[in-house]
């Protein structure tokens, strides 16, 4: 594990690691941890629903909630129902805590890595590129079934480069488990391994390569197929094909979804992971160029003196079929879009990272002279640590804050209802006023057939009554879906902004055409539907009193 300048890695520096990560964690994301509105964007349409476990009126059974629940792994499922039924834990909070786990699972494992290849100091820099580079965080942020994508994914590779099959089963049914479709790849790429391995009369990788290591496989795939099937089976699938995103306006950039047409291999083999290592997301366009030709000559000096020959014969072999395996994932996975989902997922973890690992060996042995003095290394190690905290600040987090008082006001109408409006502030309503909503953004997957079927007529009708002219029309669409409430965003209801879209494909050109025709908006006449305003520029319209229907009991 070690190389002799290195001396044996000791147990403190596995605790160095880890807590050198929870700083940068605890600073990067001090403004989640601080404020439940502050969040992973995709918290609102995934984990939303359990909530359920600590108060069992919250979100009564719906589609939202439903298809919600369904898209969740199971194991996922179980980690949050343990943390709010065990530990009474908001499911909000927990997906912040899970994240920092995670982001310290993923330090770990880089270090391992580097210990593994060549020894401590190497595992340091490692360590560093995971807290410095800025990718790694914004999957990981939020708890989420992708969360587990970048840690299970290093955590394989070590164990490859380990030669531990039993780590390498281990790591694989725990993807099965949280994040389906990495196990299909690295379940791919040992498979890939292990064939070549025959082929060529080369010795067999540590998986598979005995027996048992087949029910492995046959478990895993077993779990990754339930999952998949479970959704079809509650009417929520299949995948759409390459016909359909072809013909769907939400597919496409207009649309929000930016799936279709597929984008040029380059942007995801070469410009987004270099974004992400240069300062262009941090500062901008020139400066990110100026980054890059500022760490170039630290990478011509590193990639001359690394011990190429040495690193090769311990990871290259695991490097090169797990790159191999998720190119030729990736290619298939365009073949045939969007049926083995979006493609990149199958290639961008791969790339990111071997991209930071070789990053890590040439700053490591570019370096190598500033690490032989003790006030060099402690220089190094409070950058890294300074720029970590620095670059990853805010990383996958969203600030929502602005909409509050409208959720404590949401949040003190009856358990039982239900909201509509514009499907963008909905997510939001639905997420920090937990209550229920007819559609909202966030959940409008068109990618899920069986789904899409069931969610695109509410996203319509809604469309429908938010810009309607005539308020029979807002009533008949409460009436239809049992609607007890509007949230009427009243800058949304303007020609102008009617025009220009403000929910998204196929529902645009309607949405223009509601706004072009003669009267006003029907939900801006305060005399047919009386509001109250939580905040300024936002109505609540209450539509029991007009609809006829019963007042529930306020919530508390």
């Amino acid at each position: 594990m070690t190389a002799p300048s290195d001396g044996p890695v000791a147990r403190r520096d596995w605790l160095v690691v880890a807590l050198c990560s929870v700083a940068v964690f605890l600073a990067a994301h001090r403004l989640g941890l601080a404020s439940p509105f502050v969040i992973n964007d995709d918290v609102r349409q995934q984990i939303f629903w359990m909530a359920r476990w600590l108060d069992p009126a919250l979100y009564p059974p719906d589609l939202l909630g439903d298809y919600a629940a369904a898209y969740v792994p199971l194991a996922l499922k179980a980690l949050y129902y343990a943390a709010a039924k065990g530990s009474g834990l908001d499911p909000i909070l927990f997906s912040k805590l899970l994240t920092g786990g995670l982001f310290v699972a993923l330090a770990l494992a880089f270090f391992g890595l580097g210990a593994a290849m060549e020894g401590r100091r190497l595992g340091y820099f490692c360590a560093a590129m995971a807290c410095c580079l800025p990718y790694f965080l914004k999957n990981i942020s939020g708890g989420l079934s992708r969360s587990f994508a970048p840690p299970l994914l290093a955590l394989f590779f070590l164990a490859w480069v380990r030669r531990s099959g039993a780590g390498m089963a281990a790591t694989l049914l725990a993807q099965a488990l949280f994040i389906p479709y990495i196990a299909v790849l690295c379940a791919f790429c040992a498979c890939c391994d292990a064939f070549w391995a025959r082929i060529t009369d080369r010795a067999a990788g540590p998986f598979p390569s005995r027996p048992w290591h087949g029910l492995i496989l046959l478990g895993a795939a077993a779990l990754v197929w339930s999952f998949n099937h479970s959704l079809t089976a509650a009417g929520f699938g299949p995948l759409v094909g390459r016909e359909t995103l072809a013909i769907g306006p939400e597919f496409t950039a207009a649309g929000r979804l930016e799936l279709y047409p597929l984008p040029n291999p380059f942007f995801d083999l070469v410009y987004w992971p270099f974004e992400g290592i240069g300062l262009f997301l941090d500062i901008g366009l020139f400066t990110g160029i100026a980054s890059l030709a500022v760490l170039l000559p630290f990478v011509v000096v590193g990639a001359r003196r690394a011990p190429w020959r040495g690193l090769a014969a311990r990871a290259g072999r695991p490097a090169a079929m797990l790159l191999a395996g998720s190119l030729l994932f990736y290619v298939l996975a365009r073949v045939v879009a969007l049926k083995l989902f979006v493609p990149d997922r199958y290639i961008a973890y791969t790339i990111n990272l071997l991209y930071a690992l070789a990053l890590a060996v040439v700053l490591r042995h570019a370096l190598d002279r500033l690490l032989a003095r003790v006030g060099g290394r402690v220089v190094l190690a409070a950058l890294a640590l300074a720029v970590g905290m620095w670059r990853l600040s805010g990383a996958g987090l969203y600030d929502y804050r602005a909409d509050a008082a409208l959720y404590r006001a949401v949040a003190a109408l009856p358990k039982d209802a239900l909201l509509a409006g514009n499907p963008e502030l909905l997510d939001d309503v639905l997420t920090f006023g937990r209550r229920d909503v007819v559609a909202s953004y966030e959940l409008a997957h068109p990618w899920s057939q069986g789904y899409w079927t069931m969610y695109y007529p509410r996203l319509a009708h809604q469309a429908e009554a938010y810009y309607a002219k005539d308020a029979d029309v807002v009533l008949e669409f409460a009436r239809a879906y049992g609607v007890t409430h509007m949230v009427v965003r009243e800058a949304d209801l303007t020609k102008e902004a009617a025009a220009k879209g403000p929910l998204f494909a196929p529902f645009n050109d309607r949405i223009a055409a509601l706004a072009a025709t003669a009267g006003n908006f029907a939900l801006l006449d305060g005399e047919k539907f009386p509001y109250t305003s939580p905040e300024p520029g936002v109505r609540l319209v209450d539509l029991r009193p007009l609809t006829g229907a019963q007042p529930a009991v306020p919530g508390p």
